[in-house]
């Protein structure tokens, strides 16, 4: 009983705080916005869907693959046809840590741990989680991470019209350009779910879409609790070790979350496998060379996110330094990206959002327990 108060109490704290902080004017939380509200009819007058290529929508969350295929549909979650998208980290001998699914009340946590790495992380934000944890994407970018779009919704997106598209990217970089300042580039489909009529939208918005590579790099953790922790860690063990083992020229992009504290969990295990293995750690920008990360249009100037120097992981105290992304204990590590993080900025957030990190967490604890 005395548990069930003080977590009742915990989250109903929480839910204030979290009110306070959350954003106003935005559509349903999840659901998928209504394509004739001004906002959207204004954000479809400024492109040109002539000539998006005419490929009936799909059914399911997420969809069921056509049989047969539909001739040039190019459909990488059935496929694995990838006509332009990144799957790969351009920079050699690199893991391009990626994120899903938040902001959420796992994600402080998650950057607590980054923080203490020093590693950066590209974060493929749902929209509906931004407008209510706002705090946490300024704080995202003052730690030096870099954001990136993964839909307002988590809606399939080959299910959608083209007009629902546009209202699923457009609200999302609208509540990141409130939060931040900046003005999304990349973005992730949701469950991979991507084909040329989405593509053909997606470029006229400006965006970039970034896959993972391929089935060894789905770390699975989205399948926790029926998947046990130890299996997720085992099957990334066994795909970076094949990875170290070949040429490394291209780097790879992880399929991670951190929607809750098992997804955040898991991270905590799988990165220190990698710093094990030599490999640099550097986000979605680094890995693509782009100085930016951003499309032009926002009202605050772009952070950076770092140059060609090597990512160096934290120093112990005392005693043998241990293998880093940059730290091998020898001279011939592959080089990487690092990022610089802005750390007035970011000891300023810190300080602004830490009761309700460490509140959310509580609460987290306490449904999760």
């Amino acid at each position: 009983m005395v548990k069930f108060i003080s977590s009742t109490f915990a989250v109903i704290a929480f839910i204030a705080v979290a009110n306070a902080q959350a954003m106003t004017g935005y559509p349903k939380i999840n659901e998928i916005p209504d394509v004739n509200s001004p906002e959207v009819q204004a954000w479809l007058k400024e492109i040109d869907l002539t000539g998006a290529p005419e490929i009936p929508l799909h059914k399911g969350a997420p969809p069921a693959c056509p049989n047969p295929p539909i001739p040039n549909e190019c459909y990488w979650t059935c496929d694995g046809c990838a006509a332009e998208d990144i799957t790969k980290c351009a920079a050699p001998n690199t893991w391009g840590l990626t994120f899903d699914d938040g902001p959420s009340v796992a994600t402080p946590s998650l950057l607590d741990y980054l923080k203490t790495q020093k590693v950066s992380a590209t974060f493929f934000l749902i929209g509906s989680n931004v407008v209510q944890y706002p705090a946490t994407v300024k704080r995202e970018i003052a730690e030096g991470h870099h954001l990136a779009s993964h839909t307002w919704s988590h809606h399939a997106l080959t299910t959608l019209t083209n007009q629902q598209i546009v209202a699923e990217m457009k609200w999302t970089e609208k509540a990141v350009l409130e939060a931040t300042g900046l003005r999304l580039k990349y973005m992730r489909p949701p469950y991979g779910d991507i084909n040329n009529r989405v593509r053909f939208v997606l470029k006229k918005l400006g965006y970039i879409p970034v896959d993972w590579t391929g089935d060894e790099f789905d770390t699975k953790d989205w399948e926790m609790p029926g998947t046990p922790i130890e299996t997720v860690v085992s099957h990334f063990k066994t795909s970076i070790t094949a990875y170290v083992a070949g040429p490394k020229t291209n780097g790879f992009y992880c399929l991670e979350h951190d929607a809750n504290p098992m997804e955040v969990a898991a991270a905590k295990e799988l990165i220190p496998i990698g710093q094990a293995n030599k490999v640099n750690i550097a986000n979605v920008a680094q890995c693509e060379s782009d100085p930016v990360g951003y499309q032009p249009g926002g009202t605050a100037t772009p952070p950076p996110v770092g140059g060609n120097s090597t990512t160096v992981g934290p120093q112990p105290t005392g005693g043998a330094q241990k293998p880093g992304p940059g730290n091998t204990g020898s001279n011939n590590a592959t080089t990487g990206p690092t990022v610089g993080v802005p750390k007035a900025a970011a000891a300023t957030l810190t300080t602004k959002v830490g009761a309700i990190s460490a509140l959310a967490m509580a609460v987290a604890a306490a449904l999760f327990a």
